[in-house]
């Protein structure tokens, strides 16, 4: 006889609080008390739970002991061999049971029933010989082997000629016979029966010995044939073996070739099977795409520069299509623009490529919401976001459940200090990667690739070197000397707004076509765009502050041909794939030779068009930039004012919650200051790289442990009686108090806290932020959840045994230390004896520590560059960046 089991365990004491059982017979327990479960359970064989074998047996262990059962049946490892094919199991919600009450165990133990049962005909219905592959694999291990027994199975079913030999002391002959004998038999069992679903040169024998399980699921997945069917997160978290398993079956290339290989990982059929394509481009005769994809599809790190317009995108989107495909796994494109992001969906789209999607703030709620759904369920092999959504718990937890095969990094001259285009956010990248590593329990790092059109020295050396530092990653390098050949570029000379107005219109009639008009500033971009529709030049305005709405409606008119003409700051067209784009105009010249570059690629895409770029020069547009860039420009004393904003907010908690704009107000700016959050994320990152403070998550966080009703259908019933409720406010409540109970659910069968803030049930259930908080205060004022607030940490201030003060008189001292030896030309270090020289000329305080921590907010604030040298942590190369003059009136 078996019985089922489920029990409820406090979350804070970790103790037995009720149990739930119901044996085979139909005879129902439900108690606390395990001297009843022990009289309950005698007569049974096998006991039978989900997750019972790490979870319920901590607690109910001796008493299953006790009534004499020596044979425990889990489910949950059960679950992903028997259906691993989407839909999955009705019951199944990853590792947990579907269930709307929050402790009744013995519902769950009739869940663990009817789901025991359903796995046992889904044995029966699987083949002999994968039943057979299961058994070998399998039957030596706790998790399955009490399955087999209670089944009287064998692997007979075969008619394996072992078993033949042996038929009549069966048993004992398989115990007696040569494991090695035994990994052969299973290795050409596998063999024939994934014959041209892996490859043919696999080290198969190395797995059955090391890796048995993990073997069983990943040849499960693929015995589905559904592209879309994934591996359940819990085991990818429980079993990180899984993810190179899968690499090595389906996605390596093997040295000598096989059928399967030459077919599943053949670059060119997959380029012309996703794009229609019948070879590679190539630049000034070098093969730069195809040297990518291979380098990719080797599992190699690198970085390939790329000409504007040069076809990068298929560079990582057609390894990352046949990773998806071979093994399930998702590569992520960290992308800085939001229309960058749309764009490439959108064009992977006209080849009738479904498996990309993008997470963004440019979404609505219920757009984000099935964009993570599609995530999470395998059905999107591509997601783009952006740097700064690393930082949210929510992308955390959904790429800790997805196998991750790349990580892309577009644009990736935003690491450097010398690239045009720094961005901050960039520089939590290789921390964020690393993180995910070690909770994945991952051996080898997942590989990255960045692309980039900037081939300046210096910028490449700064891309190469932060992985070095992070991750130590030693990227390859792909580049060129291609040139852009059907580019023609003029500059025409204009005194006055006016007469560039008249030279735009002249240049609009003469040429027909897709135009992108560039400003540099936003009100320009509207007033411009006013005008020239006005004179009946339809034209769109487009600025990175724009409206959501209104800037995605731009973007697609413009794209899908309804406006020919775009009037934009820089923030439009960065990766922008509009093939047909002939003219770009530059209203004012570009704050660099870098931008102007990239803005004026932008034009000419299609090699077969012939395409203008026009510069409408005016000596005065080069003092609005010098204007602009000194607004833009963080300053010591900027980051000191933030420091001490910081300090004042953390004086009672060291662990707090406020945005960029409560920050910069506590700093005494104003709100008017240009780009104000921009300035206070660089000021916090370069604390946070001084060691000053750690950012974390910015979170807000509802307890699921505050819910004061028994289950689901309780919660209803007084949602549905309210009077504080509207119809829709009502839909939403019964949502929200669903997932409430199933992320508590899941926080007392694994311990964890559970998941269930603002912004997860919202991205999860795509209901507006505000509307959340809302409905979770009426829930609170109707008592069906209490009343506690907290917040997750956003800055956590490191303790601190010396005075404030004091350390800030000590940074001044060795900041004018330092200001003495301060060079333009770049010098090497040895920084232990640079510590010795300062302390020995009167600044106390100093370490190298110190002296490296000044080194790198000088160079976060692109006063210095600075180079460790990889052979020695001793030795630092420091190149000044800016006159000793103005370095010296900025410390003061």
């Amino acid at each position: 006889m078996i019985a089922f089991v489920d029990t409820e365990i406090g979350f804070q004491k970790r103790d037995v609080l009720d149990i739930g059982c119901v044996r085979e017979d139909g005879g129902q327990f439900r108690s606390g008390a395990l001297h009843a479960l022990i009289d309950f359970l005698k007569g049974s064989k096998y006991v039978c739970g989900h997750n019972i074998i790490n979870h319920d047996m901590k607690y109910i262990g001796d008493a299953v002991r006790a009534a004499g059962i020596k044979e425990v049946i889990d489910t949950l490892y059960l679950s992903p061999l028997m259906f691993p094919a989407r839909p999955y199991h009705k019951l199944l919600k990853d590792d947990k049971l579907q269930t709307d009450e929050i402790n009744n165990p013995l519902n769950d133990s009739m869940k663990a029933r009817d789901l025991f049962y359903d796995e046992v005909e889904a044995f029966r219905q699987t083949d002999d010989t994968l039943k057979r592959i299961y058994y070998l694999l399998l039957k030596d291990q706790k998790e399955f082997r009490s399955f087999f027994r209670y089944l009287g199975y064998t692997g007979q079913e075969a008619g394996n000629r072992g078993d033949r030999d042996c038929e009549a002391d069966n048993a004992a002959a398989q115990h007696e016979r040569a494991y090695s004998q035994q990994v052969e038999e299973l290795e050409m069992l596998i063999r024939t029966r994934f014959m041209l679903r892996i490859c043919e040169n696999a080290n198969l024998s190395g797995m059955i010995r090391d890796t048995p399980v993990e073997l069983a699921y990943c040849l499960a997945l693929i015995n589905t044939g559904d592209r879309y069917s994934i591996t359940p997160p819990w085991v990818l978290k429980n079993n990180p073996a899984v993810d190179s398993l899968m690499y090595l079956l389906r996605n390596r290339p093997c040295v000598k070739g096989c059928t399967y290989c030459n077919e599943a990982l053949d670059v060119h059929s997959a380029l012309k099977k996703f794009f229609g394509f019948d070879s590679f481009r190539t630049y000034a005769g070098v093969p730069l795409q195809e040297q990518a994809v291979r380098a990719a599809i080797a599992q190699k790190s690198f970085l390939a520069v790329f000409p504007t317009g040069g076809g990068k995108s298929v560079t990582f989107q057609l390894p990352a299509l046949m990773s998806g495909i071979n093994t399930r796994g998702l590569t992520v494109v960290i992308s800085p623009l939001q229309s960058l992001m749309k764009d490439q969906v959108d064009n992977l789209e006209k080849f009738n490529i479904t498996e990309a999607v993008t997470i963004n703030g440019m979404q609505d709620p219920i757009e984000r919401a099935k964009a993570i759904e599609r995530v999470e369920n395998g059905s999107a092999y591509i997601l783009y976001i952006a740097p700064e959504l690393l930082r949210s718990r929510t992308i955390e937890n959904l790429l800790l459940g997805r196998k991750i095969v790349r990580f892309v990094i577009d644009e990736a001259h935003c690491f450097s200090a010398w690239g045009h285009d720094f961005r901050v956010d960039y520089l939590y990248i290789g921390d964020f990667i690393k993180h995910l590593q070690v909770k994945k329990k991952l051996e080898e790092g997942i590989p990255v690739s960045c692309f980039t059109a900037t081939a300046k020295q210096k910028v490449i050396e700064d891309i190469k070197e932060y992985f070095r530092e992070k991750l130590s990653i030693e990227m390859e390098l792909f580049t060129s000397d291609a040139a852009r050949t059907n580019l023609h570029y003029k500059v025409f000379p204009r005194e006055t707004d006016e007469e560039k107005y008249n030279t735009i219109r002249d240049l609009l009639s003469e040429n027909d076509c897709p135009t992108i008009i560039y400003v540099s500033r936003t009100r320009k971009a509207y007033e411009l765009a006013r005008r020239l529709t006005e004179d009946g030049f339809e034209a769109r305005p487009y600025h990175g502050q724009m409206d959501r709405r209104e800037k995605i409606e731009n973007q697609n008119a413009f794209m899908n041909g309804e406006v020919r003409i775009m009037v934009a700051t820089s923030a439009f067209g960065m990766g922008v794939d509009k093939r047909d784009v002939g003219m770009v105009i530059h209203y004012e010249i570009s704050d660099s030779l870098e931008n102007y570059i990239q803005e004026a690629g932008r034009a000419g895409r299609d090699e077969s068009i012939e395409a203008e770029c026009y510069v409408l020069f005016n000596d005065e547009d080069l003092n609005k930039h010098f204007i602009l860039l000194n607004q833009t420009k963080l300053s010591i004393k900027e980051i000191r004012q933030i420091w001490k904003a910081v300090k004042d907010i953390t004086k009672q908690r060291t662990r707090v919650s406020r945005s960029a704009l409560e920050i910069a107000r506590q700093a005494g700016w104003d709100d008017n200051v240009r780009d104000i959050e921009t300035k206070v994320r660089t000021a916090i990152t370069a604390l946070e790289e001084a060691g000053f403070l750690e950012r974390r998550q910015d979170v807000p966080r509802v307890y699921a442990d505050s819910i004061l009703v028994p289950n689901a259908m309780e919660a209803i019933k007084k949602i549905n009686a309210s009077h504080r409720f509207d119809e829709k406010q009502k839909e939403h409540a019964i949502r929200i108090i669903r997932k409430l109970i199933s992320a508590k659910r899941r926080g007392m069968a694994t311990g964890d806290e559970p998941e269930s803030r603002v912004d997860y049930i919202s991205d999860h259930l795509g209901i507006p932020k505000g509307r959340v908080i809302e409905i979770i205060n009426l829930l609170r004022d109707e008592k069906i959840l209490a009343d506690t607030k907290d917040m997750t940490a956003f800055i956590r201030k490191k303790k601190a045994s010396n005075n404030s003060l004091e350390i800030l008189k000590a940074f001044i001292r060795i900041e004018n230390f330092l200001l003495s030896i301060y060079k333009n030309e770049a010098e090497t270090y040895n920084i232990k004896k640079l510590n010795e020289q300062a302390l020995s000329e009167g600044c106390e305080g100093s370490t190298v520590q110190t002296l490296k921590t000044i080194f790198n907010l000088w160079a976060i604030t692109k006063w210095i560059k600075r180079h460790y040298d990889t052979r020695s942590n001793t030795h630092i190369k420091i190149q000044g960046i800016i006159d000793w003059e103005v370095l010296r009136e900025k410390l003061e």
